[in-house]
């Protein structure tokens, strides 16, 4: 699925929670708190094997999640109600604040 998926898959889903689940932990609960167009690089075109299409423009999810517990960078798997379930997602974490923890997935 994460091959198929565009910035515009996820932008309708902005200020929702997506579920993360820990098995020893249970859900935890993680707000989409943006969807980050990659810039582009003027100059030049990428061009496409024959018969081939180019993917997509790159994007950056943000999240934010609680404090505790602190998520360590690696692969999870992410639910939501009705976008439906996110396998494998690499998430990072960026940084933190009064409101919790920043995670960051990447789609280039």
């Amino acid at each position: 699925m994460l091959d198929k998926v565009t910035k515009e898959s996820f932008e309708p889903y902005l200020n929702q929670i997506f579920n993360l689940n820990l098995d020893d932990q249970g859900n935890i609960p993680l707000q989409l708190m943006s969807v980050t167009p990659h810039q582009t690089h003027t100059g030049y075109q990428r061009a496409a094997p024959t018969g081939a299409t180019l993917r997509q423009a790159g994007f950056t999810l943000t999240f934010c999640g609680p404090r505790q517990p602190a998520l360590t960078q690696r692969m999870y798997d992410l639910e939501h109600e009705t976008f439906g379930k996110l396998e494998m997602l690499f998430l990072v974490p960026v940084s933190e604040d009064g409101n919790g923890r920043y995670y960051e997935a990447v789609f280039n």
